[in-house]
């Protein structure tokens, strides 16, 4: 299995207990091509920006852009090498997964979709997709009011539930607040090929990172897998089983697999630069 990146240390996220009041959002400025362009929220949304609290995100193992260091230059090559691929291929929805829970998946999600951000000629769109154990949103520390758990409910529109992080203009969040029952059933359904039909289409340059349930406990994946462009595998050193990795590997089917990211990995401390 090719290993895109081995020097990620990152630790398993803990839920966070609360969360900050959201604010209205500005239209974001992004870059495409090359050349610097106004992006506009469609007009019905109601994106959030929330504060970007530097201090929480640094203990949850968040990568912010401007942040040096061996785990910060793992993800800038870890993006390069993906865009890279992505641009060439024509790649826009990228599925983040690991075999079982705790290897580092949703941290890793977060931490790719901010780094790809930072690309000046990327835009990039953070979907939680785990609707059994939804991540990014406690993660992040989200002052999000709504989700994809409302959207699927009816509730709402899509438009209103973008979420944006201060300072990271290129980023976009597409949030789930709270798990949802029959989820496979869910996103085996017309409205979930709905939503990835529209996340899809929303913006042409757009790479979409969609964080999902681990494969092994879950069938969600099988049933979402259809819509995926590409799959990136993350395992955890010292934690992943070897058997438990073959097992994905023969589920993933003939989905296009990007590499693998090896979390807490060993040589980390002794390949920085």
């Amino acid at each position: 299995m090719e290993r895109i990146q081995r020097t990620l240390e990152l630790a398993h996220p803990q839920r966070a207990t609360s969360i900050p009041p959201p604010a209205p959002l500005d239209p974001a400025v992004a870059a495409n091509n090359g050349a610097t362009e106004t992006v506009r929220t469609p007009p019905a949304s109601r994106a959030r920006v929330v504060p970007l609290d530097r201090e929480m995100l640094r203990e949850r193992r968040v990568i912010l852009p401007d942040e040096t260091g061996a785990a910060a230059h793992a993800y800038r090559m870890l993006r390069t090498q993906i865009l890279r691929q992505a641009r060439a291929h024509k790649l826009r929805m990228i599925g983040v997964v690991s075999a079982v829970d705790g290897e580092g998946k949703t941290l890793t999600a977060v931490n790719l979709a901010f780094s790809l951000a930072a690309e000046p000629n990327q835009t990039a769109l953070l979907v939680d997709l785990d609707l059994r154990q939804p991540g990014v949103a406690p993660l992040l520390w989200l002052g999000a009011e709504q989700g994809l758990d409302d959207w699927f409910e009816g509730e709402t529109g899509l438009a209103d539930l973008f979420v944006s992080i201060e300072g990271i203009e290129r980023l976009r969040v597409l949030p789930t607040l709270r798990p949802i029952a029959g989820s496979s059933e869910l996103l085996a359904g017309a409205r979930a090929h709905e939503l990835l039909a529209e996340l899809r289409g929303r913006y042409a340059d757009r790479l979409v990172i969609v964080d999902l349930p681990p494969v092994l406990l879950a069938d969600d994946f099988l049933t979402i897998a259809p819509q995926l462009d590409c799959v990136l595998l993350v395992v955890s050193e010292g934690y992943s089983r070897r058997e438990d990795v073959s097992r994905m590997k023969e589920l993933l089917g003939g989905v296009r697999v990007l590499g693998t990211v090896l979390n807490a990995s060993s040589e980390s401390e002794h390949r920085s630069y």
